[in-house]
């Protein structure tokens, strides 16, 4: 039986997102008798391991800052990956994100890593970065060392070959998996668009906001509802600013209120100018939502002919898609069907068996 070992640092880092989502899906699916996984840290406030897996970890109820709560998780889980990597007790070792601490053990233990690469945004995007942030040249690094890279999509793989030159034969495509919530929260709004994720920069949710706020004018009852981070205040500023206040929601939703906010929402839009994959185009589509997307990066690979697709550099087109769908009920039937029968090409198994491939080979 060969034993994977997890670090902890987008369990640390994150409380939902992702990331962390595809890891935990991940290693709570290994084949049994054949896969055991690991994953050493004492705190933890990720929701997919505490409340979608129902593993426990301590939390800190001081200090009441959940920023502050994480830099001492950091140190602490830091310390305890690398006391798991030094006893050498795995077969291979699968980072969760950049962070090249474990490099110099993991080699002189001479145990293989695979390393995923959700998407190269930072790369592309290089003016969003902060200035201390090392996640490009960790990356890139890690990259190179890897003895194998699992990338979420042919789009993904393309960018690291293009923009790394990574040879293609050391990178599997391994597409996300998605397993719908059996159990749905009860209808949380009645007439709204469903926008999921971060807002700033590449998202282009403001550019995209701005070109159908005529369809406002229109439809007296439309709301957009929000997750991700709350709104900011230069935000809540610039929809006052637009008169458009009263028609932006947002909600932080745990697993039942999205697959609510799913399955009642008109349609979920993703005007993104890039992304490595899209995991909320997998959730829209099982959950029985009509999508409306960007033709950027991998979403018509992810997509294909289930959504309705717009052009993210033209307003005009981010408009009229969005109407479009609006007034037809045909199309949003014939979107849901698509979309339904596209999802059963992204199942959880078919991602674990996937990557379990990638393992077997090491």
């Amino acid at each position: 039986m060969k034993k994977i070992l997890y670090d902890n640092q987008m369990f640390t880092f994150q409380r939902f997102g992702g990331v962390t989502r595809y890891f935990a899906d991940l290693m709570y699916n290994l084949p049994a008798g054949e896969f055991v996984s690991d994953i050493p840290m004492r705190y933890c406030e990720n929701h997919y391991v505490t409340e979608t897996y129902g593993h426990k970890y301590e939390k800190r109820t001081f200090p009441n800052n959940y920023r502050v709560r994480r830099f001492i998780y950091k140190l602490v889980n830091k310390h305890i990956a690398y006391k798991a990597i030094k006893f050498d007790d795995y077969d291979i070792f699968h980072p969760t994100y950049f962070d090249p601490y474990f490099l110099k053990t993991v080699k002189k233990r001479q145990k293989p890593f695979v390393l995923t690469v959700h998407d190269m945004t930072f790369e592309r995007y290089p003016q969003d970065v902060l200035i201390y942030d090392r996640t490009i040249p960790h990356k890139k690094r890690l990259i190179a060392e890897a003895d194998h890279i699992i990338a979420v999509s042919e789009n993904t793989k393309r960018d690291i070959v293009e923009l790394l030159g990574t040879d293609s034969a050391k990178i599997s495509v391994v597409h996300h998996g998605y397993r719908p919530v059996e159990a749905a929260a009860t209808r949380l709004f009645d007439r709204y668009v469903l926008y999921v994720g971060a807002r700033k920069g590449y998202k282009n949710f403001f550019p995209w906001l701005s070109a159908i706020r005529p369809i406002f004018n229109l439809d007296p009852k439309l709301k957009i509802v929000c997750t991700g981070a709350p709104f900011s205040s230069s935000e809540i500023k610039l929809f006052r600013k637009w008169n458009i206040a009263d028609r932006l929601v947002h909600i932080s939703a745990n697993d039942a209120e999205m697959a609510s906010l799913y399955r009642h929402a008109i349609c979920f839009v993703f005007p993104s100018h890039y992304e490595g994959f899209g995991l909320p185009i997998l959730e829209a589509f099982a959950n029985g939502c009509p999508v409306c997307l960007s033709n950027a990066s991998s979403f018509p690979e992810v997509a294909d002919e289930a959504a309705l697709f717009f052009n993210p550099n033209d307003a005009l087109s981010m408009h009229d898609s969005l109407k479009e769908i609006l007034v037809s009920q045909t199309l949003r039937d014939e979107l849901r069907a698509k979309g339904l029968e596209r999802s059963r090409e992204f199942s959880l198994e078919r991602m674990v068996e996937q990557t379990c491939n990638v393992y077997r080979k090491l």
